[in-house]
């Protein structure tokens, strides 16, 4: 007796070869979905410095010079709840002075963020930079990776940040350093656009291979945000900054100290643009009042800078 159409029975190796065309079929669509859920990003800026200040202090983009850079970004929304940041940059720095060369950049960092609850996020971070200016040398790659917590409710926001970091002297001497980083951030929207910020940092920096790159900071920057025309905002800030080194005796000084130095910067931005995409320009000036035990290194400077932009 054969049996009904409803009773009928397929082995499973037929029903596979049966399901594989439309198994390829939908692959393309769910590929493309997940295309769909990554947010590509694109930068471009250039940069001017017109700064007085020491040749020593070469950090990030400090000195007299002008350069561009270009940053590559993709944002991949890995669930409800998390996401993930790949970002690479590159950029190149012409300083005005004829004691350097000028300065060629590459870097690349991985983040991925949870929120885990309305008021609280976390996020992990790695990054990695080649050829970069720090206070202890001129030229360096750097190795770090760290994490954040972040709460927020309402109209403010509590960052408290730790990281740790490796780096690899690209001087003449060589030899490597290592130590952390903390930062604690305070945040308090007033309006859209219109903010202010309470930041504290403490850095530490230890090398065994040359000690005079050791050295211990404490920054504290306050900066508030007011909106004064569409998409144009007015930021004064103010800074304060004191660093020692561990192994710098001061030029000049009767004790024969170890080298100190701290310095008091009001400053000011104006900044033009949105905050997502499209063209942006940022002005800035800052005085800073400055303090050493070192005879060379007791002097005030200015530094004024303007970055212009496009983000696609």
């Amino acid at each position: 007796m054969m049996k009904s159409v409803g009773q009928a029975r397929v082995h499973p190796l037929k029903l596979a070869a049966l399901t594989a065309p439309l198994s390829c079929m939908f692959a393309p669509a769910a590929l493309a979905q997940e295309l769909n859920d990554i947010d590509f990003d694109l930068a471009l800026e250039i940069r001017g410095v017109e700064s007085d200040l020491d040749f020593d202090e070469g950090e990030e983009i400090d000195s007299s010079g002008i350069g561009a850079r270009v940053r590559v970004g993709a944002n991949w929304q890995a669930g409800y709840d998390t996401s993930v940041r790949v970002r690479a940059d590159a950029s190149i720095f012409e300083f005005r002075d004829d004691e350097r060369d000028s300065l060629d950049s590459v870097g690349g960092r991985v983040e991925v963020t949870h929120q885990y609850s309305d008021e609280v996020q976390v996020r992990g971070f790695v990054r990695r930079v080649e050829n970069v200016a720090l206070l202890e040398a001129n030229s360096a790659d750097q190795t770090s990776v760290g994490a954040r917590l972040q709460w927020q409710k309402d109209n403010d926001r509590v960052r408290v940040t730790g990281e740790y970091r490796n780096r690899e002297y690209d001087t003449a001497t060589g030899g490597n350093g290592e130590g952390y980083r903390a930062i604690a951030q305070y945040n308090r929207r007033i309006a859209p656009y219109q903010w202010i910020r309470f930041e504290l940092r403490h850095e530490d920096n230890e090398s065994e291979d040359e000690p005079r790159r050791s050295y211990n900071r404490q920054i504290a920057h306050l900066r508030y945000s007011q909106p004064i025309a569409k998409r144009l905002r007015l930021r004064p800030s103010l800074e304060y900054r004191q660093w020692k080194y561990d192994a710098r005796i001061a030029q000049g000084d009767p004790e024969g100290d170890l080298r100190e130095d701290n310095y008091i910067a009001p400053g000011v931005d104006i900044a033009w643009g949105s905050a997502t995409r499209g063209p942006y320009a940022t002005a800035s000036a800052e005085y800073r009042f400055r303090q050493s035990n070192d005879e060379r290194f007791g002097s005030d400077a200015v530094r004024v800078g303007l970055r212009v932009g496009y983000r696609f």
